[in-house]
C-alpha cells in the first residue's frame, strides 16, 4: 500500500502530542495508532520502528525551521549575519516545543531521541554557516575557536532558565534581542559588511536548507513517487 503523506502527517501529529505529554519512553506505537485513530499496522506501513517514527517526527519539525530560516535569507540577505541569524532561529526554535527540546538535548523529553541523525544534521549546518561568515568576514578574525564560541554563546540563552531560577525571566522577544546585542558586539566586526557578500553567504544557506529539506522530506514520507 502506497505510503500518503496525509496520512503519515496524522500519525507525526498524533506522536508530537503523545510525546510532549508521556515523553518518548512512555509512548508505544498502541498509543499513536489510536490516537491518530489507524491500526497499528498503518503506523507500520509508514516506519518499522517507534525510533524511525519519532525520528520522523523531529525531522518534520527540522524542515519548518529550514523553511521559514531560508526564505528570511532570500527576503533579506542581511539575515545571514550573525546576529540577526541567531536571533531569528532562536524565535522559531522557542515557538517550537519539539526543536526547543532537541537544543537542549532534553532527555527527559526525548529520550535516546537526543542522539538522532536530527543533531548531527544540526552541527553539519553550524559548521557549514560558521565557514562562510568566516570567509566572506561576517566575524571578526580575532575570535578563537568560533564554532565551539558561537555555540556556547547562543546556548546559554535557551538554557539559563532552567539552570538559574534566580534569573530574571525575560519574554521571548526581548531575550532574542539580548542576543543578538551580545553576538553583534562579540562576534562581528565594526562596519557595514559588502552586501555582495551578504547576497552570495544568504544565497548558499538558504540552498543548502532547501536540499537538506528534500532529503528529509523523503526520510519522512518516503519517495515522491510512493506518497500517493
Amino acid at each position: 500500500m502506497p505510503k500518503t503523506a496525509d496520512r503519515a502527517d496524522r500519525i507525526l501529529d498524533a506522536a508530537g502530542e503523545l510525546m510532549l505529554r508521556l515523553g518518548y519512553r512512555k509512548v508505544t506505537i498502541e498509543d499513536v495508532a489510536r490516537r491518530a485513530h489507524v491500526g497499528k499496522g498503518t503506523v507500520y506501513l509508514h516506519w518499522r520502528t517507534k525510533g524511525e517514527l519519532f525520528e520522523a517526527l523531529m525531522l518534520r519539525a527540522s524542515t519548518g525551521m529550514l523553511t521559514e530560516m531560508a526564505a528570511r535569507l532570500r527576503q533579506d540577505p542581511r539575515e545571514i549575519q550573525p546576529h540577526r541569524y541567531l536571533r531569528s532561529a532562536f524565535l522559531v526554535i522557542q515557538r517550537d516545543p519539539l526543536l526547543r527540546a532537541a537544543v537542549t538535548a532534553d532527555t527527559e523529553l526525548l529520550g535516546s531521541l537526543t542522539q538522532s541523525p536530527v543533531r548531527a544534521q544540526e552541527q553539519k549546518i553550524h559548521e557549514r554557516y560558521c565557514a562562510l561568515v568566516t570567509e566572506h568576514g561576517l566575524v571578526r578574525d580575532d575570535v578563537p575557536h568560533l564554532e565551539y564560541a558561537l555555540n556556547a554563546a547562543s546556548l546559554g540563552f535557551f538554557t539559563l532558565d532552567s539552570l538559574d531560577a534566580g534569573t530574571p525571566h525575560l519574554d521571548a522577544e526581548t531575550t532574542a534581542d539580548v542576543l543578538a546585542h551580545t553576538v553583534k558586539h562579540a562576534f562581528e566586526p565594526e562596519g557595514e559588511p559588502d552586501p555582495s557578500s551578504l547576497t552570495s553567504a544568504a544565497n548558499e544557506i538558504a540552498d543548502l536548507f532547501d536540499a537538506l529539506n528534500t532529503t528529509f522530506r523523503e526520510r519522512i514520507y518516503g519517495p515522491e513517487d510512493e506518497r500517493g
